[in-house]
This record gives C-alpha cells, structure tokens and sequence, in this order.
C-alpha cells in the first residue's frame, strides 16, 4: 500500500486533522488535535478497528471510539488547502496522540462503560499467587476486567477469593494490538472493601 499523507486545519472548531489514506482514499489512521492547546481526540486505525470488531463486536467497537475517537467514514477528500507530510511527521503526530490517549487524556466519559460505571463482577483465577500483581474479574462479556494492584487490601490474605462476586466500578478501558488480534480489559476498582479479617461485601443488586 502506498499511503498519502496530509493535514487539514477546520477554523469552524479549531482542528487539525492529520489522515493517513489509501489509494481509494480510505482512511487508514486518523489523528485530530483540538483547540488552542492541540490535545489529542482522535488517533485511529482502519485496521486496529477492524480487529476490534472482529474480536468484540459492536460494544468493542463502541469502546474502542471512546478510547480513540471515530474515525472517519469513507474515502476522505483531500481539499486545496491541505498541507502534505511526510511519513516521519505523520508518525510523530500518531505517537504523540496516542500516549495522551493512553496515559494523560482524562477519564473516558462516553461510549458504553464510561468511568463510574458501576458492575458487578466474579473474581476469576490468576496465573499468580494473591498478592503479586491485580485480579482478573470475569463479567458475563466477550473480554476481561482487571482490578489493579493499587485497589486492593494490602495484605493479600484479605483479598476476596476466586468465584466473589464484588460491586466494582470502571477506572478505564485498555487496548493492546499485534498483527494478528487485539485484546482489551476494562480496568477496575472495589466499590467497597472489608475490613481486614471480615468477608467481602455481597454486592448491591439493582
């Protein structure tokens, strides 16, 4: 595939759309930075997307738009006031998005699981021992949640055995991609945690 690549700057809401496009003019991978501080609300790719909805469905698909923003839809018209860049340039575009996507954007507020979303999750087994790293939580969907390290009692004797159920809440949503699949755990907290020594609360039903 030979990509073309430009930017476009919209005065209407104060954005600059960086495209990286095939030669049918679909959009491979998207970048948009906003306003007078150009942050970062779009750094997308046809191909992660596809692998997204391949793996998850629609609701992965949905999360996927909250992390990295919608990409565009069709074959992207290049209009005479764009600007060409190189491949260099685009990819320093795309990393400098994609970590603030990852690590500084605040907490994702749309799409289905937005932060806050109260759930209710079974702890699942590890491949550790308690107390080396988090728990995986199983939630009756096509992916895992996880309960970071920090979140949980600092003695792992108190941490709540395989097959609690626990009232938890979404701190974030995660996406790994390789050539061949994408993966993605919501990320997760305790709604509420035990004294020590005392079981684990059984969780508030809606």
């Amino acid at each position: 595939m030979v990509a073309h690549r430009f930017r476009v700057r919209s005065d209407d809401d104060e954005t600059t759309y960086w495209f990286e496009t095939a030669p049918d003019r679909w959009p491979a991978r998207q970048v948009s930075f906003a306003g007078a501080d150009r942050l970062p609300v779009t750094a997308a790719s046809l191909t992660e997307l596809a692998q997204t909805r391949e793996e998850f469905g629609l609701l992965g698909v949905q999360l996927y738009e909250a992390v990295y923003g919608v990409l565009a839809e069709g074959p992207v018209e290049e209009p005479p006031d764009a600007e060409p860049v190189t491949e260099e340039e685009f990819a320093h575009a795309w990393r400098q998005a994609r970590w603030y996507r990852h690590c500084e954007a605040p907490p994702y507020d749309s799409g289905p699981l937005p932060a806050g979303t109260r759930m209710i999750g079974e702890i699942a087994p590890t491949p550790w021992p308690p107390g080396v790293t988090g728990l995986f939580v199983g939630l009756g969907l096509p992916f895992d949640g996880f309960i970071d390290l920090p979140w949980l009692p600092r003695a792992a004797a108190d941490w709540p055995p395989v097959g609690t159920e626990v009232e938890l809440e979404v701190t974030t949503l995660r996406f790994d991609f390789d050539e061949a699949a994408a993966s993605l755990q919501i990320r997760l907290r305790p709604k509420a945690a035990p004294p020590p020594g005392e079981p684990w609360p059984r969780p508030v039903r809606p």
